[in-house]
């Protein structure tokens, strides 16, 4: 699997609790056989200064293969309230996905991108 940033630039916000993260699978290795994502979200609260973390990872029953879904989703949960909570705008989120190979073994491919958070009242570009 070919990886790039591979997390949409807009992440639709639900109660400053749960991100729906989702990004583009991309384009398969020749000897990949399926993949799974996972993320995590940061975002600095501009008030206090904590980083507010929501982790997840894509659906165990959700299966990413050659030829199949085109787009990956997870559901990700701020891990520590104690921080806070998210808010509609910039945040960082970092992606891996876990690939498969015919022989058994399994990659690691890694990657970051600068992302904005926007609630369920507002509409996502």
């Amino acid at each position: 699997m070919a990886m790039g940033p591979r997390i949409n630039k807009h992440l639709k916000l639900s109660g400053g609790n749960k991100i729906t993260v989702k990004g583009p699978v991309g384009k398969w290795e020749p000897y990949a056989v399926s993949a799974t994502f996972a993320v995590v979200v940061g975002q600095v609260n501009e008030a206090t200064g904590k980083i507010v973390l929501a982790v997840g990872r894509s659906d165990p029953g959700e299966e990413y293969k050659p030829g199949g879904k085109t787009v990956w989703d997870a559901d990700a949960e701020v891990f520590d309230p104690a921080n806070g909570v998210l808010v509609d705008g910039p945040a960082v989120a970092w992606g891996i996905a876990a690939v498969e190979m015919q022989d058994g073994k399994h990659e690691a491919y890694g990657w970051s991108v600068k992302t904005r958070l926007v609630s369920t009242a507002q509409t996502l570009p």
